[in-house]
Order: structure tokens, then C-alpha cells, then sequence
């Protein structure tokens, strides 16, 4: 998936990273405000800084919700990146009413997007249960990032319990096949959130802790094996 302009957001932490100095500001309304009207901007690569740092503010941003309109309207931006990082922000900041947006993204032509709203989908939390096909059905996504994305997702949800691990858990159990060591991790660190409720993939994972060629791939399935049947049980 070529991606020019979308940022990585490595940190797990969005609210804690400081987008433009608006993090800590004083005028943090202020400083919202501006990038919501840069969102109309011209120029993609404005219209994507604009979704990029309402996104790293999160839900925790007092008055950042004032975003929401805006950002959804660039979802539908001609631009992909812009479409991507609009999809990730609704992620961070958004309400129950941005599933629908994230689910038509979900199937969007271009794969940054697709993968953009299958991590928001999780990040939304147990509102976007209402996504639990649309996510099966991206596990088999031709591109990697969305396929792990997905898998991602719906272990959030299950942890959440806003879906039965019985409705993913079969699933998951064939994805350890996939092809791509990113999305054999995925999946298995998705099969950790679902803890006790994962059971009847122990014997999957335990092939995948001994014998999968990739060393993140198998820590990650020890991980989970770990956190489903418990540290002496692993």
C-alpha cells in the first residue's frame, strides 16, 4: 500500500503527542478551531496535517468532538491520503455516528483508506460492533496492512465485548495461515485480547510459538497462549 503523505502514529497514545503545540495549549479551542478550518484547505497536504493533528488530540481534548462534521466530510475527500487520515482521526475523536462513514471507507478502492478504517474501526470501540462482517470479510483483504488492521480490530472488540469471541475466534484460526508474517502477528496478538474465550485456538498457537519462520510471529502467538490458558499453562 503506498501511502505519500499518511503519517505512521506510532505512538499508542494520540492525546499525548503534541500536534502543532496544541496539546497543553491554553487556546486549545482556538488552536481546534484552526485546523478544522484548514481541513477545507486547498492543498491535500494541508487538508491531511489538519485530519493528522485533530487525531493525535483524541477523545481525552475538551471540545474536540466540534471536529467530527469536518472530518467526516473529508472521508470523502478526492485525495486518498486525506481519506485515510480522516478515517483514522474519526478513530480518535469520533462518536457511535462515525461507523457508518468507517464502514463505507472499509471498502473504498484505494488500500491506505481500507486500512485507515479498519484501525479506526477499533479504535472507535464497541459502537463499531455493528462492523463485525464488513471486518471478516477485510481478514481476506488483498492487501496485508488491512488484513492485520481487521484482525486488530475485532480482538479490541471482543475484549470490549461488544463481540463473542465465538464469532471471530474461527477465523482467526485460519489467518494464522496467512501468507504475511505481519498478519500472522496480528492475528495472534488479536487472539491474546480474547483471553479464555480463544481457547480452541491453543493448538494453532502453540504450532505457531514453535514453528513459524518469522521470531515476532512466534512470541507474539507465546503471548497469546499466555494470556488465553495462562503463564504455566503456555
Amino acid at each position: 500500500v503506498q501511502r505519500s503523505l499518511s503519517c505512521p502514529w506510532a505512538s499508542p497514545k494520540p492525546a499525548m503527542v503534541a500536534a502543532d503545540g496544541i496539546v497543553g495549549s491554553p487556546n486549545v479551542a482556538g488552536q481546534i478551531a484552526e485546523l478544522v478550518q484548514k481541513l477545507q484547505s486547498s492543498r491535500a497536504r494541508d487538508r491531511w496535517n489538519a485530519a493528522d493533528g485533530l487525531g493525535r488530540l483524541g477523545r481525552g481534548t475538551n471540545g474536540v468532538s466540534v471536529a467530527v462534521p469536518a472530518l467526516l466530510h473529508c472521508a470523502e475527500d478526492e485525495d486518498d491520503d486525506v481519506r485515510c487520515a480522516a478515517a483514522r482521526a474519526l478513530g480518535h475523536i469520533g462518536t457511535e455516528t462515525c461507523a457508518p462513514e468507517l464502514l463505507r471507507l472499509l471498502a473504498d478502492e484505494d488500500g491506505g483508506v481500507r486500512w485507515g478504517a479498519a484501525e479506526a474501526l477499533g479504535n472507535l470501540g464497541a459502537s463499531a460492533s455493528c462492523g463485525l462482517v464488513q471486518l471478516k470479510e477485510a481478514l481476506e483483504d488483498e492487501e496485508e496492512d488491512v488484513r492485520g488492521a481487521s484482525a486488530q480490530s475485532l480482538g479490541k472488540l471482543v475484549k470490549l465485548g461488544a463481540v463473542a469471541a465465538a464469532d471471530v475466534v474461527p477465523s482467526f484460526i485460519e489467518c494464522l495461515a496467512d501468507d504475511e508474517w505481519s498478519v500472522r502477528r496480528s492475528v495472534a496478538e488479536a487472539l491474546g485480547r480474547c483471553g479464555a474465550a480463544a481457547a480452541d485456538a491453543v493448538a494453532t498457537l502453540r504450532r505457531v510459538a514453535e514453528r513459524d519462520s518469522n521470531p515476532s510471529v512466534r512470541k507474539a502467538a507465546e503471548h497469546a497462549l499466555k494470556s488465553i490458558s495462562g503463564p504455566s499453562q503456555a
